[in-house]
């Protein structure tokens, strides 16, 4: 029997211990129960046994360690993507806000200025009308008279 094989048939042994079956003597040493190859295979069969069940938990748990290191790897990453997008996209909202609120002020500087400056058209006029109605007046009262 050999290795891996051992595992899988049951330990017999070739030899039963040999008694004599009228009065055993004290004289009579019983002979060994298993035979030295079946000891050394069956010794075999279970170290095998036992470094295959050691290297296979092994093995798991270095998966296992892989695995957690790769998840928290992608999982960092990604949210450092995130993050970095994200404040990117802060950074930009913040200047079109920025470049809105300067535009609105040059917006409304306009509008004062343009106010003003139909103010003070609309004083020019009033005060070109004063005379020329003034003037108006008077020259249809002489056409009449």
């Amino acid at each position: 029997m050999s290795g891996f094989n051992a595992l899988s048939k049951p330990l017999k042994p070739r030899s039963e211990v040999a008694v004599h079956t009228i009065h055993p003597t004290l004289e009579q040493k019983p002979r060994a129960k298993y035979n030295v190859p079946d000891w050394f295979n069956h010794n075999y069969a279970i170290s095998f046994d036992a470094e295959r069940s050691r290297n296979v938990s092994h093995q798991v748990r270095q998966d296992g360690r892989r695995l957690i290191n790769e998840t928290y790897n992608e999982s960092w990453w990604n949210k450092h993507d995130n993050d970095v997008r994200i404040s990117d996209r802060l950074d930009e909202v913040d200047k079109w806000r920025k470049t809105l609120e300067y535009t609105i002020q040059d917006v409304d500087r306009e509008v004062q200025a343009i106010q003003a400056a139909k103010e003070q058209c609309e004083r020019y006029l009033e005060h070109m009308r004063s005379p020329l109605g003034k003037l108006l007046t008077n020259r249809k009262k002489q056409n009449k008279n």
